[in-house]
C-alpha cells in the first residue's frame, strides 16, 4: 500500500509539472538571434540585396548624358584652300536626348530599384518566417520528446508497481505484459521523434547558412497572448505596407513610364558639337593658314514610324499584364489572409478547449483511473488508457500553440509587419 501511495504522489508531481512547463512564459532571445543571423548570412537574402543597391545605384546612370564621341580624320589628299591645304580635322560631338526622356529614363529606373528594394522586403519576411515555423517545429519536437519521456518513466514505474504486486500473486501475468509492450511502443516513439528532428536541423542550417550547427536552443516554453483579429483592419494593412503590392505598383509605374518614354521616340534626339580643321603652309608662304573651327549640330531623324508604334504597342501590353498581375496578387492574398485567420481561430480555440477542458479533465480521469486501479475495480490497460489519452492532449496542446504562433507569423508576412 505504501508502493501505491508513493507511486500517486509521484504520478501527480510529474503531472503537474507537465501542466506547469506549458504554460510558463519563455524568453524568445535565441529565436531574434536566429533570426539575425539568417538575415546577415543568407545567400538568398544576399543575392536580392544586392540586386536592390545595384538597380538603386544605376539611377544616375540612367539619367546621365552619353559620352561624348570624339573623331580624328586625316585627308589623304590634301584639300587646298584660300588660306592653306586642309590637313586633318578633330571633332568633338555630345548628343542630347529629347526634352524629357532623360527623366523618364531615371523614373524607369527608380521604379525598376523599388521593385528590387520590395523583392528583398519579401525575401526578408518569408526568411524570418521560414526560421521561425523551422524553430517552432524544432520545440514541438523537443516538447513531444520531454512528454514521452516523462511517460515513458511513468510507465516504467508502474512496471515496478506491477512486478511488486505480481511477486504477492495480486496481480496477473498479462499486466506485466502490456506494461513491456507500452514501454516498447514508447522506445519506438522516442526513436521516430529524434529522427524527425535530424531533416528540421539540416534545414535549420541551410536558412542561417551555418552547416556547423549541431543542436538549435529552444526554451521550455513559448511566450505567447490569445487576442482577436479584426479582418478590416489587416486588410487595410495589407493593402498599404505588404511588399507583393507595393512592388508590384512599382513595377506598374514603371511600365508607365516605359509607354512615356516609347512615345517619346517619334521625336528626334540632338548632337551639338564643334570640329577644328587643321591647315597647313599655303604654297610659297611661310605662314601656316588660319585652323577654322566649325560648330556642329546633328539630329536624329525617327523616320521608322513602324518601329515606333511597335514598341509603344508592346509597351502598352507589357503595361496591362503587369496591371493584371497586381490584381491577382491582392486576390492571392485575400485567400491567404483567409486561411491565416481560420489557422488563428482554430488554433485559438484548441488551445482554450485543451488548457482550460481536456487537459483537466485527463487529469481527473487519471486521478479516477489511479484510485479504481488500487482497488481492483479496472484493469491495467484502463488506467494506461487514461494516461495515454492525458499524454496526447498535451501533445495536441503544444501543437495548438505552435500552429498558433506559425498562423501569426505568417499574418506579418502578409501584413509587412517584421517581428523582430
Amino acid at each position: 500500500m505504501n508502493l501505491f501511495i508513493r507511486q500517486q504522489n509521484h504520478i501527480k508531481s510529474l503531472i503537474i509539472l507537465m501542466i506547469s512547463s506549458t504554460t510558463l512564459m519563455a524568453f524568445q532571445g535565441d529565436l531574434d538571434i536566429y533570426i539575425q543571423k539568417a538575415r546577415e548570412n543568407n545567400p538568398s537574402l544576399k543575392r536580392a540585396k544586392t540586386q536592390w543597391q545595384s538597380a538603386e545605384v544605376n539611377i544616375a546612370a540612367a539619367k546621365g548624358l552619353s559620352n561624348p564621341t570624339v573623331s580624328v580624320g586625316y585627308f589623304l589628299e590634301s584639300v587646298e584652300t584660300a588660306a592653306g591645304p586642309q590637313q586633318y580635322k578633330i571633332g568633338l560631338m555630345q548628343k542630347f536626348p529629347f526634352l524629357g526622356k532623360r527623366k523618364l529614363q531615371g523614373k524607369i529606373q527608380a521604379s525598376k530599384a523599388e521593385t528590387f528594394y520590395f523583392n528583398y522586403v519579401v525575401h526578408q519576411l518569408k526568411l524570418d518566417h521560414a526560421v521561425r515555423s523551422t524553430w517552432y517545429d524544432y520545440y514541438y519536437l523537443a516538447r513531444v520528446t520531454e512528454l514521452t519521456v516523462q511517460n515513458f518513466k511513468l510507465i516504467q514505474n508502474w512496471d515496478g508497481v506491477i512486478r511488486s504486486k505480481y511477486v504477492t500473486a495480486r496481480t496477473g501475468h498479462p499486466d506485466l505484459i502490456k506494461t513491456q509492450i507500452e514501454l516498447i511502443q514508447l522506445e519506438d516513439e522516442l526513436s521516430t521523434l529524434e529522427n524527425k528532428k535530424k531533416p528540421i536541423l539540416e534545414r535549420f542550417r541551410t536558412l542561417v547558412n551555418d552547416p556547423s550547427m549541431t543542436d538549435i536552443v529552444v526554451p521550455d516554453s513559448l511566450a505567447f497572448e490569445l487576442g482577436k483579429s479584426d479582418k478590416s483592419i489587416i486588410q487595410r494593412q495589407i493593402l498599404k505596407n505588404n511588399p507583393n503590392i507595393l512592388g508590384v505598383k512599382a513595377a506598374i509605374e514603371m511600365e508607365r513610364a516605359k509607354v512615356k518614354r516609347s512615345k517619346l521616340n517619334r521625336m528626334p534626339d540632338f548632337g551639338l558639337g564643334v570640329e577644328l580643321i587643321g591647315t597647313g603652309e599655303k604654297d610659297g608662304s611661310s605662314v601656316s593658314g588660319k585652323d577654322p573651327l566649325v560648330a556642329k549640330l546633328s539630329i536624329d531623324i525617327p523616320i521608322w514610324i513602324r518601329k515606333t508604334n511597335s514598341e509603344i504597342t508592346s509597351a502598352n501590353y507589357t503595361l496591362t499584364g503587369t496591371e493584371a498581375r497586381a490584381e491577382s496578387i491582392q486576390n492571392e492574398l485575400r485567400s491567404e489572409l483567409e486561411m491565416v485567420l481560420f489557422d488563428l481561430d482554430e488554433s485559438s480555440r484548441q488551445i482554450r478547449l485543451y488548457k482550460d477542458i481536456l487537459i483537466p479533465k485527463g487529469l481527473e480521469s487519471l486521478s479516477a483511473s489511479e484510485i479504481a486501479y488500487r482497488g481492483d475495480k479496472i484493469e491495467f490497460i484502463s488506467l494506461v488508457d487514461a494516461q495515454r489519452r492525458l499524454l496526447q492532449f498535451q501533445m495536441k496542446y503544444e501543437k495548438a500553440v505552435v500552429d498558433y504562433l506559425k498562423a501569426k507569423s505568417k499574418l506579418s508576412v502578409l501584413t509587412g509587419e517584421k517581428q523582430s
